[in-house]
């Protein structure tokens, strides 16, 4: 007996692992470990689906390039690798390379600025022989999305070292000074000259061209041909254009002349190129439409301010770049009022005066005036040239500003809009009115054809038809762009088009338009779950595509589009579709015929959310991704049957050796006897006997998000719950409905009567220890919720609006609008004006109500809020603070709504984290909680140092 307790203790004491589960081994996040969490991004599929290429960059520092033979399993990487693209023949990657993290940050240390700093290089990955070339200091390349294996890049400047000096200058002779002199003034000449070298090169062949002085470049679809730019000159610029076309292999100069030309553009098929080109010097430039095409030597001005279609007092736009036709049979481009030279300002800065006038006509405030002053001022109107009579015509104006085009640019019609009349009511209104037009691209003529229509218009892919949503009725609506002809097209279908979970003061926003079929023969349009495939003129009745199931089952579906590139859905073509469980959250694909009503085929549903990545261009192999909260979104190979798919990526491989948790879906009755879902976060080490701290979470309805995959990062507003779960506490997440007029009281009803509901039903829930968490519209129902109930121990409130009485007249900064839409319409949700309902404003602002605040508070409000005005937060602080009520505000000079800068996100996060681990698990409070960092401070002392008790 003595020796077998020996022998157990020395294996112990080697081997502790054996005594310890694996979730002993494993310890929780802390703070330290987020430069180590990966993302996954920029996943690329070769065209012929025998390779992938994915990053995996760290939230800080050097990232990596993955390239994977799907064939072989064979899998390679290259540090710092971006933008990578597979050459059409799929012989070839292409992609640029970071410079290292620690040399880019010591560069900004050093302040070193433009052709000083790092640059970027250059990376082709030879798909045959696995071998990389590398070249320095590469700004930008192309690469052919045809049948080619050219490929064009532009190099940064290489400046020449400069050789050290010699500290006694007597010592340099005259030769040695005049070879100094040189090349003093061969280096200054390359400094200010504005071209670098473009190389056009086939890896293939190993062919290399190298052309100086570019200043830009275009490669054709086909890789036919490279257009570039070459800018010489000193006091005035001298521009040239060549074309080498790669067949030939040779370069040809197609047009010369002093000025400013830009805007290079290529046709699909090589065989013409545009661009625009100004000569005069001063600011007020002018610009002209010149073209090429290969049966012309030079190209030839097509458009200036005395063609016949360009209105009288107008120019190209210099602010637009030209574009072909899928064709090449037209030429869009921009136009605009001429510029006028700006008046000699001869003014010292204090002797100007400055000054907004708001008027009450305004169709803006001026605050959203000034925010878009800059893109207004560069604004351009379309216009098209008809390449085979060079007719000039245009398409949109000021009195019909917006255009678009549909097949490319192919189509024979567009559709025109403009919200000039409705700009007033964007201040106090949702929808976004706006008149729809019918321009006529050959003729530029246009027709009306809605009067203040809403949001959901939208053209047919071959034009034939117009479809809207029309709030009156709440049903689709098409008419035909050539008869007129108006069909209700959804009207007599005894379903719901629009949002059933709509739940603001505004008009519901209907479901999407799924597609259309064929050359609009068929439109598909959803309800909730399924697809409806209906006959836009009106003489075939609608068929319910996926024969109802979708509702039967409560599984919404929506559809994938395969091929980016098809204009509409090919009736022959077997279509693959998202599916999502409306009450188990299950996701997944089904696939279905578009030709006759039937069940939708399963494929997979499971406990996971799945994403479509992409689809290999010539064969069947698909990209996507599928989640859960343990699991991250890596990468997965299968095809379209999702049979024996492969796992491409790995991520994070590091989370095995941390504490994480899980999820389950609860369900409660709400106070207004609402049946209600919500997420609850369980710890992975979780013991049921155990009494656990729990934080409330919330924004509105977040119940679909539970098989969403948080990784642990840094707070920039909401909170990171895969941290709170590792460090041992619970996270509940509850759906919130709204009745208009009350959102405060709604939130109330929601929120405490699940937690209520958790606290009755599991006795791990430390009824004693919970808290509050929630940031903008969640701040503002945490706001609300201290004033109702002392239930919470301690809650973190940002940006919170507070008081919307003085909240509604206000400005969001960060757009220039009015505050009153948000109050009226949509989020707050209180469906008046503040005239008209002041008692429900009062009602559901908080600063009314602080003396019934027991809870303490830590709010987050920045100084460059530009959503939520940042004097919001300090009504709420100052009142708390004159009624002596425990609360803190954090202020991150120069941030916004949410934190931008790492740095502030770390601290904000830190900091938020001590708050909860001092309140609900009752551990010491740290300086900055218990005495403050004075302003003497700051900058010097975090306060992060826990008190002793």
């Amino acid at each position: 007996m003595k020796k077998t307790i020996i022998y157990f203790a020395v294996i112990l004491f080697l081997f502790p692992s054996l005594l310890f589960s694996q979730n002993d081994q494993k310890i929780p996040l802390n703070h330290s470990v987020y430069d180590s969490w990966k993302d996954l991004r920029s996943s690329v599929i070769s065209d012929d689906g025998k390779w992938v290429c994915y990053e995996i960059n760290p939230q800080q520092g050097d990232g990596w390039l993955y390239l994977k033979n799907v064939m072989t399993g064979d899998l390679d990487s290259v540090p710092r690798g971006f933008q990578a693209k597979f050459t059409p023949n799929s012989d070839f990657m292409v992609f640029k390379i970071k410079p290292q993290f620690a040399v880019t940050r010591q560069a900004k240390k050093d302040k070193k600025k433009g052709d000083d700093m790092p640059k970027d290089s250059l990376g082709i990955w030879s798909l045959g022989d696995n071998s990389i070339q590398r070249i320095a200091k590469v700004k930008s390349f192309q690469v052919a999305e045809e049948n080619a294996s050219w490929i064009a890049y532009h190099r940064e400047k290489i400046l020449p070292e400069e050789e050290k000096k010699k500290e006694d200058k007597e010592e340099l002779t005259e030769e040695e000074k005049e070879e100094a002199k040189k090349k003093k003034e061969e280096l200054k000449k390359l400094k200010e000259a504005k071209g670098t070298d473009l190389i056009i090169f086939n890896p293939v062949s190993d062919e290399k061209y190298t052309y100086s002085d570019v200043t830009d470049f275009t490669l054709s679809a086909n890789g036919k041909l490279v257009t570039y730019l070459e800018v010489t000159g000193d006091s005035v610029d001298f521009s040239r254009i060549f074309n080498f076309d790669t067949a030939p292999k040779e370069s040809s100069l197609i047009w010369e002349k002093e000025g400013e030309a830009k805007g290079l553009v290529n046709d699909k098929g090589g065989k013409q190129v545009a661009f625009i080109h100004s000569g005069d010097t001063i600011d007020a430039k002018v610009f002209s439409l010149y073209g090429w095409n290969s049966k012309q030597t030079s190209a030839i001005l097509l458009a200036d301010t005395l063609t016949s279609g360009i209105p009288d007092g107008w120019s190209v736009s210099g602010n637009a770049d030209p574009y072909f036709s899928e064709d090449g049979s037209r030429l869009f481009f921009g136009t605009a009022p001429k510029p006028e030279p700006e008046k000699e300002d001869t003014l010292l800065d204090e002797e100007k005066y400055k000054v907004d006038v708001w008027n009450w006509k305004d169709p803006y405030l001026q605050p959203m005036q000034l925010v878009n002053a800059g893109r207004e001022k560069k604004r351009s109107y379309d216009a098209v040239v008809h390449l085979g009579n060079k007719q000039v015509v245009q398409l949109a104006d000021k009195k019909m500003p917006e255009l678009r085009t549909i097949l490319k640019g192919d189509g024979d019609v567009a559709l025109g809009t403009s919200n000039l009349p409705y700009r007033k009511l964007i201040s106090w209104e949702a929808n976004r009115y706006q008149d729809i037009y019918r321009v006529d691209i050959t003729t530029g003529k246009r027709k009306l054809l809605i009067k203040k229509a809403p949001s959901s218009v939208s053209l047919s892919p071959y034009g034939t038809f117009l479809i809207w949503f029309e709030i009156r009725d709440s049903s689709w609506y098409a008419t035909s762009t050539t008869s007129g002809q108006v069909v209700s097209l959804t009207k007599k279908i005894p379903v719901n088009f629009y949002n059933e979970l709509h739940d603001t003061p505004s008009d519901p926003y209907p479901y999407r338009v799924a597609g259309w079929i064929g050359k609009d023969e068929y439109v598909l349009i959803s309800d909730k779950y399924d697809f409806w495939k209906i006959d836009p003129s009106g003489k075939q009745k609608p068929e319910n595509l996926t024969n109802g199931f979708g509702r039967k089952n409560n599984i919404t579906f929506s559809y994938i589009r395969l091929d980016r590139d098809a204009e509409s859905i090919d009736p022959k073509e077997t279509m693959l579709l998202n599916a999502f469980h409306e009450f188990t959250k299950q996701s997944g694909f089904y696939s279905l015929k578009p030709d006759k009503p039937a069940d939708p085929k399963k494929i997979l549903m499971d406990d996971y959310s799945f994403r479509f990545i992409a689809k290999a261009k010539n064969e069947d192999h698909i990209l996507f991704t599928k989640q859960d909260f343990r699991t991250y979104p890596d990468l997965w190979l299968g095809d379209l049957n999702f049979t024996h798919p492969s796992r491409i990526s790995n991520t994070n491989p590091q989370q095995q050796n941390y504490l994480w948790g899980s999820t389950e879906l609860v369900e409660w009755v709400s106070f207004d006897q609402q049946q209600l879902q919500g997420i609850l976060y369980k710890p992975e080490n979780f013991d049921p006997n155990k009494k656990y701290p729990m934080i409330v979470y919330f924004y509105e309805r977040s119940s679909n998000g539970i098989f969403r995959h948080s990784v642990p990062r840094p707070s920039r507003s909401s909170m990171n719950r895969t941290y709170y779960v590792s460090n041992g506490y619970l996270v509940f997440v509850p759906d919130i409905p709204y009745q208009i007029g009350y959102p405060g009281e709604s939130a109330y009803n929601a929120i405490v009567s699940g937690t209520m509901a958790l606290i009755n039903q599991f006795d791990f829930v430390d009824k004693d220890n919970i808290g509050l968490n929630g940031h903008s519209w969640g701040g503002y129902q945490i706001a609300y919720l201290v004033t109702r109930t002392n239930l919470y121990k301690c809650a973190h409130s940002g940006a919170p609006v507070s008081n919307m009485t003085s909240a509604y007249g206000g400005i969001r900064w960060a757009s220039g609008m009015s505050r009153m839409f948000q109050y009226e319409q949509t989020q707050s949700r209180i469906g008046g004006t503040l005239w008209e309902k002041p008692v429900h404003y009062i009602q559901n602002s908080p600063i009314f109500f602080a003396p019934k605040i027991e809870t303490p508070v830590l709010m987050l409000h920045n100084d460059e809020d530009g959503a939520v005005p940042w004097y919001q937060g300090i009504e709420f602080f100052v009142a708390l603070r004159r009624l002596n009520k425990p609360v803190w505000l954090l202020n991150y000079n120069g941030e916004g709504h949410g934190l931008g800068k790492r740095p502030n996100a770390v601290d904000f996060t830190i900091r938020v984290s001590q708050y909860y681990d001092h309140f609900l698990k009752g551990k010491p409070a740290p300086e900055w909680i218990e005495i403050g960092i004075p302003a003497v401070e700051k900058g010097k002392n975090d306060g992060y140092k826990l008190m002793k008790k």
